[in-house]
């Protein structure tokens, strides 16, 4: 660490090079995360993928809290609203950083030429349900923070990573939930970062909120990602 609290130059290099030797584990964590058929709707195989997510943080020292989101719409027996969220601590006081992610998919749909649940690589790249939106982005953030620990950098603070439900419908069994309950706010977590598929050099230091109404116009339609196609 630098006088100001920064990372030096050299200490940053060696970390992305610790980063770029887990490839291989990425790919593998990332099928393992695809295999999981976490469909939303219904919620299919919310509470196999958290405890898988948890089982590996755990290993790794992190406190792992299983959170439901009872009440919530679309919560039930048949289907839980379950939510991991982990936590490791520095060696003192500090900022959290929150690592979150949705492990939820929609519908695979028709036109695959691979299984959407199979994590098939091929030409190198990772297909499946999830691989992007953002299983891939889940498994980018345990991989990272596990060269973090695995460095023997001395570090103040602490290192969150959430895997959360219903993000494709709303988010209200999960981001929703657990801001309701103040997982997110401080002095518990500082900063979150959101490993959404975004350009690899785009960072978004935002987002778009939801509002619920009927507006009737005229024009062309586009996606909110892409508004730049719409009239």
């Amino acid at each position: 660490m630098g006088g100001n609290g920064r990372l030096g130059t050299d200490v940053r290099e060696t970390l992305f090079r610790r980063v770029e030797d887990r490839a291989g584990d990425l790919v593998d964590l990332t099928r393992d995360l695809i295999r999981i058929p976490t469909i939303n709707p219904p919620g299919d195989a919310y509470t196999p993928c958290a405890e898988f997510v948890g089982r590996r943080l755990a290993a790794r020292g992190f406190q792992v809290r299983y959170v439901r989101a009872e009440g919530s719409i679309g919560d039930s027996d048949r289907y839980p609203r379950t939510n991991v969220v982990a936590r490791i601590e520095g060696r003192g006081p500090g900022p959290c950083v929150h690592f979150n992610s949705h492990i939820d998919v929609v519908a695979a749909g028709a036109g695959w030429t691979v299984d959407p649940f199979g994590g098939e690589v091929r030409d190198g790249k990772v297909y499946g349900r999830g691989s992007c939106d953002m299983k891939g982005g889940l498994a980018a953030s345990i991989v990272a923070v596990e060269a973090i620990l695995d460095s023997g950098l001395p570090w103040n603070g602490a290192l969150e990573i959430s895997g959360t439900v219903d993000e494709e419908s709303g988010g209200y069994g999960g981001v929703g939930y657990l801001a309701g309950q103040g997982f997110f706010s401080r002095p518990r977590v500082d900063h979150v970062i959101i490993p959404e598929p975004l350009n690899v050099d785009r960072v978004c230091i935002g987002h778009r909120g939801v509002w619920w109404a009927e507006i009737e116009t005229k024009g062309r339609i586009a996606h909110g990602s892409m508004p730049f196609l719409g009239d």
